[in-house]
């Protein structure tokens, strides 16, 4: 009976340390288990009392009656009587307790018992591990790569098995079978059949913690990522700031010859990252977004919209492929940027300029000619130096010579200048 008694204080050993739950909990399912077993047995009604003695294994099941005058529930109740006859010290209300055997459940009972002892383990272990992860949100865990599909890849974490979506995959990347894999945890489901858990290679929080691992100075807090926007597997960018005048953090976070930054870069297949120092003002922030095009000035245009002028040489690299380096700054300075060359911001400014001087206002016209200029529809200068020649000749009824005399005179300083310069 010992033996017995030692076997079944083992098995309960064997089976809290291999779904990682708690002995305690073990032994207190296993008689709430026997209780259960114990209403399948006697009846629904059955009152039972059920212990375990965690050190020798016992089991002891008394099935519970209240001790009455005139028994109504032979379920429930006994005859005082009947108590007295087992024992001379009964009164009415005591509680009598007939000792069962487990054996007395019978085979079906016993095996409700242990059905009912696997689910409540089962659920213990599902919920250890929902907590156990849940912690682990925004962390990066790693694994083996067990099943891949076209929606999700299926990833072996040892205790548990977790996914990455189709949303979570780098598309730059190819996923082979058995090789190992990080990402970070995305978020944690509860599911029927367990924890859902879903992993991300594609989340900003996989690069914030890839660079958490790499940056001692992130890590120690001396340097603090602000925000972090991504086009997965093409290119990233990172606002970080420190408090340290001292400390570059451009540089920390680069590292000497690009050593820190390269490591994440290689996780990453190769994803471009631009470091970027955090800055306040709007305007400044947009200039360094736009890195590595340089930026000769930003304009704010409206509440969220900004103008950003670069030189023309620097044009696509502002723009970036396929629209991707401006989509990037746009997003990490949370304002609609739109880019201009140097070369068209100027004429467009020229543009401006010409279309506050009226006709009216401009030296060196005859009044007759300005009267037939404004009487034609050409009130400003920068329409008539638009207009088409042919147009000129046509409407203001002059010669090759006048509309060249005209258009001579209209003609801004700077540009005379520069062609009597050149």
């Amino acid at each position: 009976m010992a033996n017995e008694a030692n076997l079944i204080i083992e098995g309960m050993k064997s089976i809290a340390r291999a779904r990682g739950v708690k002995f305690d909990y073990v032994i207190e399912s296993l008689g709430e288990a026997i209780a259960s077993g114990m209403k399948r047995k006697f009846g629904k009604d059955t009152e039972s009392e059920v212990s375990v003695n965690k050190s020798t294994g016992e089991i002891r099941i008394f099935v519970v009656k209240k001790v009455v005058e005139n028994v109504t529930d032979p379920t429930t109740e006994i005859s005082l009587e009947e108590a007295l006859q087992k024992n001379e010290s009964y009164k009415e209300g005591d509680v009598f307790r007939i000792p069962v055997s487990i054996s007395d459940l019978g085979r079906t009972a016993i095996e409700m018992v242990k059905q009912t002892l696997t689910q409540k383990v089962s659920e213990a272990e599902r919920n250890r591990i929902l907590a156990e992860y849940e912690k682990k949100i925004s962390e990066i865990v790693k694994g083996i790569v067990k099943v891949v599909s076209r929606n999700e890849i299926l990833v072996d974490l040892g205790p548990v098995e977790a996914v990455i979506p189709n949303y979570g995959m780098m598309r730059t990347e190819h996923y082979r079978l058995d090789s190992p894999i990080r990402a970070v945890v995305h978020r944690v489901d509860r599911a029927q059949w367990g924890p859902k858990i879903v992993l991300s290679r594609t989340d900003p929080k996989f690069l914030e913690r890839l660079l958490f691992y790499e940056i001692p100075e992130i890590k120690d807090g001396i340097i603090q990522v602000q925000k972090i926007v991504r086009e997965p597997g093409v290119r990233a960018k990172v606002g970080v700031q420190t408090l340290d005048p001292k400390i570059d953090p451009i540089g920390a976070c680069v590292g000497y010859r690009g050593s820190r930054i390269q490591a994440v870069v290689k996780e990453l297949s190769g994803e471009r990252i631009d470091i970027i120092q955090w800055s306040k003002e709007p305007t400044i922030q947009v200039s360094r977004s736009l890195s590595p095009a340089k930026v000769k000035q930003v304009i704010p245009i409206g509440e969220r919209h900004v103008l950003a002028v670069v030189p023309d040489d620097d044009y696509s690299k502002a723009i970036g492929k396929n629209g991707v380096n401006v989509d990037l700054a746009s997003r990490l300075c949370e304002v609609d940027i739109e880019i201009k060359k140097v070369t068209e911001y100027e004429k467009d400014m020229q543009a401006k300029e010409l279309a506050k001087m009226k006709i009216q206002d401009v030296d060196g016209l005859k009044p007759k000619l300005k009267k037939a200029l404004i009487e034609k529809g050409y009130t400003n200068v920068f329409v008539v130096i638009n207009a088409p020649v042919d147009e000129l000749k046509f409407l203001l009824s002059l010669d090759d010579d006048a509309v060249s005399q005209l258009l001579e005179t209209l003609k801004p300083k700077e540009q005379k200048e520069s062609e009597y310069a050149t």
